[in-house]
């Protein structure tokens, strides 16, 4: 089967379930969805591409109408395999709502990305009617922002004071004195907030954090981020980021690259305005992983 064309947000709902899936040990895969189930899942990367898988889909959805044990699992197979638009798709909602103790009971990692899965199926769904998302009043975030904002706070006060003077010039040498004490005045506080007039320093913070080898790269992405966690992004400062610095984020160091992918996944799992309409040529979470946001450890070890 022909993969699909691939949204940015349909392409990180199945790229999130994939990941999650493949983590699964096989002797618990076999257990639920049979003996061809950790096959598809690893070699097919969850999607059901020949009929020799009807068995197993069957299984699956017997379990998760049955809201048996495993239906969590039966449930983000069905929908990881719908956002591929794979064999026997269409019905995921009625399999969702039937498990639907076993999904809020799930571990907050699966119970999530089944969610955002379900909700990406309902926006990209032709239907007339006003979209009906499947637990709305359950949080979609893998980890609170409050967890991420300190990290990304860490990392932006790593700035030493000749690249701060750097990123204070990076705007043709404009403003420079204006710019360092804003700039100045943002790490120095608990937030990394910028002031309200946010040109100041957020004009060169955004130029440096454009171009990987400008020095002050990390920190200044850092920088912005925590801000953009905090609503002070009102232009989409990472939706042309992501697009464009994916494959330098995922290749940071690991200090800086853990904190910097889970606030970009707060981003993402926060709101539909994330990047909702980016095309195909970018994004699929089998053939293109580098254009996805990787789950991640932090630095303290947290998952």
């Amino acid at each position: 089967m022909d993969r699909p064309d691939f949204q940015f947000r349909q392409a990180q709902a199945a790229f999130d379930l994939i990941w999650l899936l493949q983590a699964q040990d096989d002797v618990l895969l076999a257990q639920i969805g049979g003996q061809e189930f950790p096959r598809i899942v690893r070699e097919r990367s969850c999607r059901f591409e020949d009929e020799v898988d009807a068995k197993c889909y069957e299984r699956l959805a017997v379990i998760a109408l049955d809201s048996s044990e495993g239906a969590d699992i039966a449930v983000a197979m069905i929908v990881a395999n719908d956002l591929q638009r794979g064999l026997w798709s269409g019905d995921t909602k009625d399999f969702a709502e039937m498990a639907e103790e076993k999904i809020r009971a799930s571990r907050r990692h699966l119970r999530t990305a089944i969610l955002r899965g379900l909700d990406i199926l309902e926006d990209i769904s032709y239907s007339y009617e006003p979209a009906e998302y499947f637990l709305p009043n359950e949080t979609r975030l893998t980890r609170p922002a409050e967890q991420i904002l300190p990290k990304l706070c860490e990392v932006a006060k790593t700035m030493d004071e000749p690249t701060r003077e750097s990123v204070a010039a990076a705007d043709y040498g404009s403003d420079i004195d204006q710019h360092l004490e804003a700039l100045n005045d943002a790490l120095s506080s608990e937030t990394c907030l910028f002031p309200k007039d946010v040109w100041y320093p957020s004009e060169v913070v955004e130029l440096v954090s454009h171009v990987r080898s400008t020095p002050g790269f990390v920190p200044c992405t850092a920088l912005l981020l925590a801000n953009a966690l905090q609503g002070r992004d009102n232009v989409g400062w990472f939706k042309f980021r992501w697009t464009n610095l994916a494959a330098d984020y995922n290749n940071l160091p690991k200090s800086a690259r853990a904190p910097i992918l889970a606030g970009l996944r707060i981003l993402y799992e926060s709101g539909e305005d994330f990047m909702p309409y980016s095309g195909a040529k970018h994004c699929d979470p089998v053939t293109k992983p580098e254009g996805m946001i990787d789950f991640v450890k932090l630095p303290d070890g947290s998952f």
